[in-house]
This record gives structure tokens, sequence and C-alpha cells, in this order.
């Protein structure tokens, strides 16, 4: 059996208060997108998918994509399997 590598981390549920109640915003979730680099607050929209192996292991990275990262790879995605689904007859 392969051994299976994984870099997601749980994003927190909730952001970080302050005794009033109020999200802090330098402590406020937030994210880097692995498609188009910007910082982005809140939760990622997506995320993308990358699979390798090094011998016996299997290496999966799931890296944040934002909302426009995630519908342009989404998009890309069905258009390369629609041509695929095209070319076999």
């Amino acid at each position: 059996m392969p051994t299976v590598w994984s870099r997601c981390q749980p994003l927190p549920l909730e952001a970080p208060r302050d005794e009033a109640g109020l999200v802090e915003p330098e402590r406020a979730p937030s994210y880097e997108c692995d498609g188009c680099g910007e910082r982005v607050p809140g939760h990622p929209a997506g995320a993308g998918l990358f699979i390798w192996t090094r011998g016996d292991e299997v290496r999966y990275e799931e890296p944040p994509l934002c909302e426009g990262c995630a519908e342009r790879l989404g998009l890309l995605g069905e258009l390369h399997f629609a041509h695929l689904e095209d070319d076999e007859g």
C-alpha cells in the first residue's frame, strides 16, 4: 500500500473575534490563490488537485483557488473533456 501525503490544512470555520465580538482584521481568515497569487479574504471558492508519485509514495496537494480562478479552471476542464469525447466519436 503506498504512503499518502496531503498538505491540506483544515480552514477555521469562524474568524477570531475580539472581546466586543468583532472580527479582528489582521486575524481574519484569508488565503493566497494558487492560480493568480492574490491574497483573498475569507475561504477558498475551490481547490485544484495535484497528484504525483515518488516510488511507492502518492502525494496529493489541493491548493486553494479564488472564485475567478476556480471558475476558469472548472470551465477549462469541461472544455478539455468535451473535446476528448468529440475525438472518440
